[in-house]
Parts: structure tokens; C-alpha cells; sequence
């Protein structure tokens, strides 16, 4: 089996769900009956209780590290990358390579110091964030620090979002990357200051 996460179905609001991936799921321990084969990720605990049907259009294998928070990087992470020189988002392509969303650079996820890297989101629950990013680098502005991109269930502040078309400001609990007043693209900050020196938030 292989350590993944993906999306749960059947339900109204899918979440994340994380164990091992398996299309051979054992018996139903509560009736004995087979489950039919399918996508499903198995939570563990006692034989065959926690097992979850998955989407598997969202399933993403674990690359076998973490980042410096210990936080597992799983494929089609966003990983924020913290250099003396500035700061850049990477993408997890597979369990080998990661890419620079702004310069299409490819590097081997292993090769990337583990302290400068940080699980900020993935892009599933942030399908703009790539368009986002290399519009803002586009227009050469700074690029945003963002160590979380839904802060709902952080201690960081709501995100301030400035479109760069119209002005239009909203404060948001996830990245959004279109405004809906004139359809611009939002330059995304948060509503009080986060440094970089507070980059293990």
C-alpha cells in the first residue's frame, strides 16, 4: 500500500482523508460483506473500520519528506521556500521533483534544504494560486509572503486582498486570486503584519 491523502466522496463536504491507498479494501468489519473495488484510503486502526472511499482524481502520494515544521509534503503541495536572498513557491510535481511556479525551474524535492521550506496549501483547495503568483511576478512586484493560504484553522490574521486592476480591498479566510468586482488579480497580504522573521508560524 502507499502512504497518500485524497479527497473523501459520498459525502456533502469532502475533506482530506490520510492513510494508505488501496483499490483491494478488506471486508466490512461490521457485516463481513466485501466492498466492492474501488479508490479508497485506509486510516488504520482496527482491520477494515476507518476505510474511505476517494475521490481519485485528488489522490496525492506522499514524497517521503517533510518540511520544517515536520508536516508531511505530499504531490501538488504549494511550498512556500524561505532563502536569505527572498522567497519563491514551488510546486510538488511527483515524488522526485518540485518546480519554481514563477521561472519553470524543476528540482529534485530531496536536494531542498528542509529548513527553508514550508507546506503552505495545495492545489487542490487553491487551483488559482499559480495563475496568481506569476501575474504578480509579471508585473514585478514583490512576491507576497504567504505561510498559509487558508488561515481559517491558524493563528495568522485573515488575508487582506488588494486587486491590482481596481483597488478593490476584501479580507478573506483562503487565497483567492480573481477579484469579483472587475476580475483582476488580487495581491494577497494579511490584514496585520506578518514578517519573515516569524517564518515558524
Amino acid at each position: 500500500m502507499i502512504k497518500a491523502r485524497a479527497k473523501n466522496i459520498n459525502t456533502p463536504c469532502p475533506v482530506w482523508i490520510y492513510g494508505e491507498y488501496t483499490n483491494m479494501p478488506p471486508p466490512d468489519p461490521h457485516n463481513g460483506k466485501a466492498r466492492p473495488r474501488g479508490y479508497y484510503i485506509d486510516k488504520g486502526g482496527y482491520p477494515g473500520a476507518n476505510i474511505y472511499e476517494i475521490d481519485i482524481a485528488t489522490l496525492c502520494r506522499h514524497t517521503g519528506i517533510t518540511d520544517r515544521a515536520g508536516k508531511d509534503i505530499y504531490i501538488h503541495d504549494i511550498l512556500l521556500y524561505e532563502e536569505t536572498e527572498g522567497i519563491s513557491y514551488l510546486i510538488v510535481l511527483d515524488e522526485v521533483q518540485a518546480m519554481d511556479i514563477v521561472t519553470g525551474e524543476a528540482m529534485e524535492v530531496k536536494d531542498l534544504s528542509r529548513e527553508d521550506m514550508k507546506v503552505t496549501g495545495n492545489l487542490f483547495d487553491n487551483p488559482g494560486f499559480i495563475h496568481g503568483i506569476r501575474h504578480i511576478a509579471e508585473e514585478g512586484l514583490e512576491m507576497p509572503y504567504l505561510p498559509e493560504l487558508n488561515v481559517v484553522s491558524t493563528a495568522l490574521p485573515f488575508l487582506k486582498l488588494t486587486c491590482l486592476e481596481c483597488g478593490h480591498v476584501t479580507l478573506a479566510s483562503r487565497y483567492m486570486p480573481v477579484c469579483k468586482e472587475c476580475g483582476g488579480y488580487y495581491m494577497p497580504g494579511y490584514a496585520t503584519e506578518i514578517s519573515r522573521e516569524k517564518a515558524s508560524v
